[in-house]
């Protein structure tokens, strides 16, 4: 861990090599068919724990007056494995999983149902000490080195719980000269505390990606490429635009394709609040990668329709125990 000064404030770097293997992978469903295409598909699942107390949870999730039992966890995890199979993504970025524990459970789960080139080999988790709540993914494709980044600022008091930036090298094509890209997974701060507070630790958490972001795109000349993705809890406006027209924002000062500014796309939004529509659930790209299409699902169980007959996303409650998630995945088609 080393100490890099960006501005006024500390960025501490966490670095953790690793490969993410599991046994028995396939490299993907788009790469097994030469097509030189993959399917990105990002969901923030909503608090998504297990039935094991570890004190972190969330409180209706714990103490005597709880009701949540495994028999309500293994009813979600079902409805969770049924969506992932009906996704059938390349790459499945998931945020609010709790540890994992959890991870495995899905993954054998999807063991029972997956074969072959549906199958994900691959997976990788993190979530920072103390969280509740971390990030993962499910790969069709190789995972390579895995990199954890995360801030420590002291310069306006106390820092927040801030989710650590997770970077994993996915691999494109293997041999002696593998293709790969880098995939960054982002939840960054929420407005719960306020929107000032959060502008300004978003901020922070946006300059970290831009160091990352330049680190590759430099380290690997014209052959850097990237896909950021998550839930960064902030609109497509909040950030700044650049060249609107043809889709680019500003990631600090690195220009990237959004999909929400993809010409063909349609969807309102991601996130339903206050009876308005968030784009607050993103997937960019950087270097050499072409977004070819990009949509909200609402075509599956995870959305209901509400009084107002608007199509929305079919929000978990456990004291119902039905179902899925308060966001709808985003899912993006990239070609590399």
């Amino acid at each position: 861990m080393k100490g890099l000064w960006l501005s006024l404030w500390t960025v501490v770097l966490s670095l953790l090599f690793f490969s993410c293997e599991l046994e028995g992978g396939k490299a993907g469903k788009a790469l097994a068919s030469g097509e030189n295409q993959l399917y990105v598909v990002s969901w923030n699942v909503q608090t998504f724990f297990d039935a094991q107390t570890s004190g972190l949870e969330y409180a209706e999730f714990r103490g005597s007056k709880s009701i949540w039992s495994q028999q309500l966890y293994e009813h979600r995890l079902e409805r969770l494995l049924d969506a992932i199979q009906q996704i059938d993504a390349d790459i499945l970025v998931l945020q609010e999983i709790e540890n994992m524990a959890v991870m495995y459970d899905i993954s054998n789960g999807l063991a029972g149902r997956l074969r072959g080139s549906d199958a994900y080999g691959w997976m990788c988790f993190e979530v920072e000490e103390g969280s509740a709540i971390g990030c993962g993914v499910f790969s069709r494709f190789p995972l390579g080195q895995k990199r954890v980044h995360q801030l420590d600022c002291r310069t306006n008091g106390d820092q927040p719980q801030l989710r650590p930036l997770l970077e994993v090298e996915v691999l494109l094509e293997e041999g002696e000269n593998p293709q790969a890209m880098n995939l960054f997974v982002c939840h960054w701060k929420s407005k719960s505390g306020g929107e000032e507070e959060a502008a300004f630790w978003q901020a922070r958490q946006e300059a970290l990606l831009e160091w990352q972001l330049r680190r590759v795109l430099a380290d690997s000349g014209e052959t850097g490429r990237g896909i950021v993705c998550g839930d960064f809890n902030r609109e497509l406006g909040e950030f700044t635009a650049f060249k609107q027209a043809s889709g680019k924002v500003l990631l600090g000062s690195v220009a990237a394709d959004n999909g929400w500014l993809h010409p063909d796309t349609v969807s309102a939004g991601s996130y339903w609040y206050q009876q308005q529509w968030e784009r607050i659930d993103h997937v960019f790209t950087v270097g050499n990668l072409e977004i070819l299409h990009f949509e909200a699902l609402s075509n599956g169980p995870w959305v209901q329709l509400d009084e107002s007959g608007n199509l929305i996303p079919f929000r978990y409650a456990l004291w119902k125990d039905e179902g899925y998630s308060d966001h709808l995945p985003v899912a993006c088609m990239i070609s590399y």
